[in-house]
């Protein structure tokens, strides 16, 4: 069963951000694994985001949303890694 991939309007910016061939590797991933197994390839987060999931992507990581009765995947946030600030952007833009 495919998934459907719904991105948060601010995540076109984070995307610009982290440079074209990133984007389009993060997309691709994206795609690939939580368009069919989001559970599988994600681990939960907690706290205020407690309700979604952070999967990494080599040096970037995407924070999105399982809702399993519209079989759709919310993509909150994409950032680097290393910089704590993605799970605040994703708290700000619930």
């Amino acid at each position: 069963m495919k998934w459907e991939i719904v991105y948060h309007k601010d995540v076109d910016e984070d995307l610009k951000s982290v440079g074209p061939a990133a984007a389009r590797r993060i997309v691709r991933t994206i795609d690939k694994k939580l368009a069919y197994e989001p559970e599988k390839f994600g681990a939960p987060l907690s706290h205020n985001l407690k309700d979604f999931r952070k999967l990494r992507i080599g040096d970037f990581r995407v924070v999105y949303q399982v809702a399993h009765k519209k079989v759709i995947i919310f993509v909150l946030a994409v950032g680097p890694r290393r910089d704590k600030e993605i799970y605040r952007s994703a708290s700000d833009r619930l």
